[in-house]
């Protein structure tokens, strides 16, 4: 008797078993992808919970806060620079030379140039994108300076502008403390997120998004740096398309870790999250410059009270204009963002 032949797999049936496989993967990839976002996004939180902690530390050592942006002349240490010792990093601020030389913080100081390149995982969120190749530290993070367009320098003598919690001291503006946020410390952003752009300045046009471009707009009329309203309506209908000009400043977003000016140091609360930013001049002066991340519908957010919180991309503005103020006496629903 011949012995019965083995049965192999038809063609069908092997199409049929990779196509059934195929579609596992195809199901399985979106869960595994959300998966790992989900581990980047509890990281983000973590970091700015740690900068809360150095925040609270600095707070009780010296019964102030840092300021978000130190004297012109490429002096310009940003607030997490001032916090370092509170963050595990005193050897890298013991390195640092704060001598007032015209440009101790200015990128290529010899006197400054080993903190300049030191990578800090703290400042960077794990979600987002660097594009940046200058050699340097890199930022995600960066500090509240109010909600309005002048609310980063208060230039003009317009001292009442800084109304956040992080600005520039250069004009003589004092830095501030718990005390002076009479809002309270749960109603009032100290600090966000900002996704790093590209290598060059904020005149570039970013195809991603949220993008990290800077509109260039004119300003919508006399006063309108103090208050959000008008700005925000002007940059709305400004979005940074291809022919529409832009605004540089020679800075990229988050391209210095140290550095306090808006593009690495500060934002404001006058666009909404994750849109795009605007200025009627160099972007080291008044503007609109939101928070933004990769993480999908909204922000990750660092209360005054220590607290981490999402932001939704669809708050009202009247709730984000009202969360960057210290002390406008605005009354903030829980349940409004």
């Amino acid at each position: 008797m011949r012995p019965a032949s083995k049965r192999g797999f038809t063609l069908i049936e092997l199409l049929v078993v990779i196509a059934i496989i195929a579609v596992l993967i195809a199901l399985l990839l979106p869960a595994v992808q959300a998966a790992r976002e989900a581990a980047r996004r509890s990281q983000c939180v973590n970091n700015l919970k740690q900068i809360g902690l150095a925040m609270h530390n600095y707070h009780s050592s010296v019964n102030g806060l840092p300021w978000g942006h130190g004297y012109f002349g490429w002096n310009d240490w940003s607030a997490v620079v001032l916090m370092l010792p509170y963050m595990e990093q005193t050897p890298l601020y013991n390195a640092i030379n704060f001598a007032n030389t015209g440009g101790a913080a200015s990128p290529g100081n010899a006197i400054n140039l080993t903190i300049m390149k030191a990578s800090i995982n703290l400042l960077l969120c794990p979600s987002d994108t660097d594009r940046i190749n200058n050699g340097y530290g890199h930022v995600n993070y960066v500090g509240n300076a109010g909600n309005c367009p002048n609310c980063f320098y208060g230039n003009n003598n317009e001292k009442g502008a800084p109304n956040g919690v992080f600005y520039s001291v250069a004009n003589g503006i004092p830095s501030i403390g718990f005390r002076d946020i009479v809002d309270g410390t749960s109603s009032t952003a100290a600090f966000s997120e900002h996704v790093k752009g590209q290598n060059g300045d904020t005149s570039l046009l970013d195809p991603l998004k949220p993008t990290s471009a800077v509109t260039l707009v004119a300003a919508p009329g006399a006063n309108s740096d103090l208050l959000p309203n008008p700005y925000f309506t002007t940059c709305k209908a400004a979005a940074p398309i291809p022919g529409i000009a832009l605004a540089g400043g020679g800075i990229g977003y988050g391209a210095y870790w140290w550095d306090g000016h808006p593009e690495c140091g500060m934002y404001n609360h006058v666009m909404l999250p994750n849109t795009w930013g605007c200025s009627d001049a160099n972007v080291n002066d008044i503007g609109a410059f939101p928070p933004s991340s990769r993480h999908s519908g909204g922000v990750n957010m660092l209360f005054c009270d220590g607290s981490v919180r999402f932001l939704k991309d669809s708050v009202s503005a009247a709730t984000f204009w009202a969360l960057g103020t210290r002390a406008n006496g605005e009354v903030i629903s829980s349940d409004s963002y």
